[in-house]
């Protein structure tokens, strides 16, 4: 089994573009890649290093986008470049596009999918769900991450996407996604991966379910605003359910106190981002009639210590490399508990390349969690 054809990742610290570019290149050395993915904060140009990564290894396919923070088994920060080169003894086939949502996400998506066919031989939907897994690397700005999903879910209902929304130091203006030797700032990087060994997609947080649950009486998905909770004013309930009056309602409370839609007993969160007078604005849609518990905090170092044995438990063979989707709340909270490094060493038992995003997708839009494929 030779190493070059494994997984290896790479991290820079450099702000320069193209002496960023230089340093992944190095670290990766004579690596075989057939898919490389790269996360660099958004001031970094995207195509510069996508661009030299495929002029250094020409028969790989190159995919990444910008990020809140970046990380790897080798470092992490905010403001570089990570990486994760993977070769044919992990993956066999890969595909790759961009699909460019200028003319609307259906549209953008549907052209993906017509590439990717193209591609592997097959439609899409054809693809057998036990053999492929996708990776997309969302637009994240312009809150599309729902209708992205959705489309997915139509050109695709057995394959499993998993990803993240592409970040921009948490500002919201504008973030880019960099395949198939273009660089766009309205678009999805797709990919297709046909693994080697048998593969699990990762989806884990460190909260659990409290007994109080309330009910959306009024919202609007379209802007994601939540007007009223149990019939009162959004605000109002939210600070009664956690306990604080509403004049002393802060950051810290709501990374603290996410909502989450129970599934099964399996949480998917659903985060506040900010008051809007008396509203709620939330980092992911919710409808009317839905049922949310209030979320209780665990230990989120643990919870990333156990997150690919969790993972690769049903397999019954080892992780060995994976790439990850980390929501920036999880970064903010370990950055504000002192716990960054305690973190990042917890899920530096293989080799991995990830970043802090805008939000997390697998089936759907979902805030305040770590999800990924994590390869076998």
């Amino acid at each position: 089994m030779s190493a070059a054809s494994q997984a290896r990742s790479a991290y820079s610290a450099q702000t320069d573009s193209a002496s960023a570019a230089a340093e992944i290149i190095s670290q990766l050395g004579d690596h075989r890649p057939r898919l490389i993915v790269f996360f660099a904060t958004v001031e970094h140009d995207g195509a510069i290093i996508g661009n030299a990564l495929a002029k250094r290894f020409p028969t790989a396919h190159i995919a990444g986008c910008s990020s809140n923070g970046e990380f790897t088994d080798r470092g992490y920060g905010t403001g570089g470049v990570a990486a994760l080169s993977i070769g044919e003894e992990i993956v066999s086939a890969v595909a790759s596009t961009l699909a460019i949502l200028d003319h609307g996400v259906e549209v953008g998506i549907l052209n993906a999918a017509t590439a990717l066919h193209s591609q592997v031989g097959l439609p899409i939907h054809a693809l057998p769900a036990s053999s492929w897994v996708g990776i997309g690397l969302l637009e994240g700005a312009k809150g599309q991450e729902e209708l992205i999903n959705e489309s997915l879910g139509h050109i695709a209902p057995l394959i499993p996407f998993v990803g993240g929304s592409a970040g921009d130091r948490i500002r919201f203006d504008g973030t880019w996604v960099y395949a198939a030797g273009q660089l766009h700032h309205n678009a999805c990087a797709l990919i297709l991966v046909r693994p080697v060994r048998p593969f699990a997609i990762l989806k884990t947080c460190h909260f659990t379910a409290s007994p109080i649950e309330v009910e959306i009486t009024k919202a609007d998905p379209h802007k994601r605003l939540i007007h009223e909770l149990d019939g009162q004013p959004a605000v109002d309930r939210y600070a009664q359910l956690i306990g604080v009056a509403r004049k002393d309602l802060s950051f810290p409370h709501f990374w603290a106190n996410p909502l989450g839609l129970m599934i099964d007993g399996e949480p998917w969160l659903r985060s506040v981002v900010r008051p809007e007078g008396s509203s709620l604005f939330f980092a992911c849609a919710m409808l009317e009639g839905m049922r949310m518990n209030l979320m209780t905090a665990g230990d989120i170092v643990q919870n990333a210590a156990t997150a690919f044995d969790a993972a690769t438990a049903p397999l019954g063979v080892p992780p060995r490399a994976a790439i990850l989707f980390n929501c920036a709340y999880r970064m903010l909270e370990v950055q504000l508990k002192g716990l960054e490094a305690a973190y990042h060493h917890a899920l530096s038992s293989i080799p991995h390349a990830g970043f802090h995003s805008n939000g997390e997708s697998y089936l759907g839009h979902i805030n305040q969690t770590l999800t990924g494929i994590v390869f076998s």
